[in-house]
């Protein structure tokens, strides 16, 4: 029997393949899913057991129920001060579900989007999903404010989206304003849609993190992707959120149907109470990941063959591993034999990321620290 060739163009990513090798180890430090081990504040805890006590264990409307998207249009209103209305916004499985949901929603057979690497791979597969392109960007080469050059350079008579990821996964980098001035200034020109990943938006540590959705005109032109996921500890809950024109929405919603039929009725319970009670929530996750990535950061900069610059947002580091000789690939999986520590190879975010390893601070402070010293050991280490 056969298999369809979508399946066939989506290999199974790196980063699964380090994750699933590490579990060979009984004692292996594992930084590399973007799963944090922080439990989920008890307050949502304790919203997702009242409602399952309460039965709401059923189908909802596809796009959500009424009391999550009235409190997600509170939470980006207060954020951006940016108004969605509850049929502006679709509930959908996880931001995974989203962002795949609103290419879909926006990419014919043929089309073209451009994506910024090093990026997170999934990118990649759900623009291929759809048969259009994937178009890349190398966000590592060149100043700043060259990006929006770049862009534009990337742009096609086929280019109908762009994707942008900021804070990013892998890099921990956030676009600047005028990046992002330049970015909306393309899309106008173009007629272009940009679909606006900000997952990671409340885990910013230094500087300020701005959305593309705060510049005049692009709320007809931005799909914005977000979830409760990294936000609020809730990785397993897979709620996430589209904001979008109303025929976006509708369009995902009815993509939804089709696919998932709706996301889990007591999580988006759950998630009304995380959304609710969102800020101290927020600032304690974030402290816990800045004191967790300031640690790994201190060690790792002990090593004379490691090179990285201040963690300024996500739970990552993305390490420059060329001083050592080794691919990102040999670095990983050496790493893993000898040291018993996985982490993701740069690769595995395109082209772009080779020569760095991609490290997730997912682990207690007294964890990482050791591994940081392990990892030292072997990227100093002589090699003939």
């Amino acid at each position: 029997m056969f298999v369809s060739r979508t399946v066939k163009e989506n290999e199974p990513q790196l980063v699964r393949k380090l994750y699933d090798k590490s579990k060979e180890y009984s004692d292996v430090a594992d930084l590399t899913l973007g799963d944090p081990d922080i439990p989920t504040p008890k307050p949502i805890i304790d919203a997702a057991c009242r409602a399952l006590g309460e039965n709401k264990t059923k189908y909802t409307a596809n796009a959500g129920i009424t009391e999550l998207r009235e409190a997600i249009g509170r939470d980006v209103k207060k954020r951006l001060g940016v108004y969605y209305s509850t049929d502006e916004i679709a509930v959908t499985a996880g931001a995974m579900g989203g962002l795949y949901l609103s290419a879909a929603s926006v990419l014919d057979p043929g089309d073209e989007m451009i994506i910024l690497e090093p990026h997170w791979p999934n990118y990649t597969n759900m623009v291929k999903m759809t048969k259009a392109a994937p178009i890349y960007v190398n966000c590592l080469e060149g100043a700043p404010e060259e990006l929006a050059g770049k862009i534009e350079r990337a742009v096609t008579d086929k280019t109908k989206a762009v994707i942008i990821n900021s804070p990013s996964n892998p890099t921990g980098a956030v676009l600047t304003f005028e990046q992002l001035k330049g970015i909306a200034g393309i899309a106008k020109k173009h007629d272009l849609w940009v679909l606006s990943d900000e997952v990671y938006h409340t885990i910013v540590f230094e500087g300020e993190c701005r959305s593309i959705l705060e510049i005049e005109g692009m709320k007809e032109r931005t799909i914005l992707i977000d979830s409760v996921s990294k936000r609020f500890s809730m990785t397993g809950f897979r709620v996430g959120f589209v904001c979008a024109p109303k025929e976006i929405a509708s369009a995902v919603a009815t993509l939804e149907e089709n696919v998932n039929s709706c996301a889990c009725m007591f999580a988006q319970y759950a998630s009304v109470a995380a959304l609710e009670n969102s800020s101290p929530l927020e600032k304690a996750i974030c402290e816990t990941f800045r004191k967790r990535c300031r640690a790994m950061t201190n060690e790792l900069r002990k090593s004379k063959n490691l090179v990285l610059g201040d963690a300024v947002s996500t739970f990552y580091l993305f390490v420059d591993i060329k001083k050592t000789g080794l691919t990102s690939e040999e670095f990983a999986y050496g790493l893993l034999d000898e040291k018993h520590i996985a982490v993701v190879p740069g690769n595995a975010f395109n082209k772009a990321g080779e020569g760095y390893i991609r490290i997730a601070c997912t682990l207690s402070e007294e964890k990482l620290v050791a591994a940081a010293r392990k990892i030292v050991e072997f990227a100093d280490k002589e090699r003939s």
